[in-house]
């Protein structure tokens, strides 16, 4: 099942509206999608730059979405993740996180 393309509208709105513009060049929030599942990512810059340009991502939460419905979890450590809550709005779920 594929995330509807509203969806993933909604989505970028939500992650821009996280980051005062201000700050984006020393924090983001992004998302991927992988399936039916989308996971919430806090980037940063490089710490060295002269390493390397890639900036880190760190997973803060994950909507994955079922026939009737969204999951939202969180990670559980190691790669791990917990269910958190679930809702038919995913953006719903999302801001409960930030609650």
């Amino acid at each position: 099942m594929a995330v509807p393309d509203e969806i993933r509208s909604r989505l970028s709105q939500w992650c821009a509206a996280r980051v005062p513009a201000a700050e984006r060049d020393q924090r983001q929030i992004g998302y991927t999608i992988h399936g039916d599942a989308v996971t919430i990512l806090e980037r940063r810059p490089p710490a060295y730059p002269e390493l390397g340009p890639a900036w880190s991502a760190t997973p803060v939460a994950r909507l994955v979405r079922l026939r009737d419905g969204w999951v939202l979890e969180r990670p559980a450590g190691r790669g791990t993740w917990q269910r958190d809550a679930t809702g038919s709005d995913p953006i719903a779920l999302l801001d409960a996180v930030r609650a």
